[in-house]
């Protein structure tokens, strides 16, 4: 069964709401962390897993998207 434009349409609304969820809780922790709540090495190590956490949820979900352009939608059951 093929995804009606309806199905294809909220998936990327729930990809894109969960992006934006990621980001904003990720620089909440980034700002935590930059602000001196963790501090010497340990701090500085847990700084750059989120970076590079964050860089790898973001390709994540810029390929969820990508994938998203190259599926075509059934027509709707009448």
């Amino acid at each position: 069964m093929m995804a009606t434009q309806q199905e294809i349409t909220a998936a990327r609304r729930h990809i894109e709401r969960l992006r934006d969820e990621h980001a904003n809780d990720l620089t909440a922790l980034v700002r935590l962390v930059d602000g001196g709540a963790l501090k010497g090495p340990a701090g500085d190590r847990l700084a750059a897993d989120l970076r590079t956490w964050d860089r790898g949820y973001k390709d994540l979900f810029a390929r969820a998207l990508r994938l998203l352009d190259t599926l075509h939608p059934s027509e709707p059951a009448s």
